[in-house]
């Protein structure tokens, strides 16, 4: 399976910071950024990510309806909501959704963790 993992987040620091630390431990995978949600839903489908990193808080579309509209469009994709807002209810919602969530600052280890969500779904 080729890896591929789609980046969202409207922040560029943040993209940037996720997308080195994925290709420093995953040289392999090919990484693409969206600066919202619906540049992500406009780009899934035809680039085929098998992870995506979403941030809640977004202009245009925000976190939770982009990964509702991926979920659609990549039924076997690993989702990951990173936010600051780590709020029981965001967090139940991400759950309904069927979507992982971990708390941002953005680490080494968040990316690690991300990592290993998507191992998980697809080992």
């Amino acid at each position: 399976m080729h890896k591929r993992c789609l980046v969202v987040d409207d922040s560029r620091v943040s993209r940037m910071m996720i997308a080195g630390f994925l290709r420093e431990l995953q040289p392999d995978w090919e990484v693409l950024e969206a600066g919202d949600g619906q540049a992500a839903v406009d780009c899934a489908g035809e680039f085929q990510p098998s992870l995506v990193t979403l941030d809640v808080n977004m202009p245009v579309m925000d976190g939770f309806e982009a990964a509702e509209r991926l979920r659609t469009l990549l039924p076997a994709a690993t989702l990951v909501l990173l936010t600051a807002n780590v709020q029981s209810a965001s967090k139940a919602r991400a759950e309904a959704l069927g979507v992982h969530f971990l708390g941002k600052p953005i680490t080494e280890a968040v990316v690690r963790q991300a990592l290993a969500l998507w191992e998980a779904d697809h080992g």
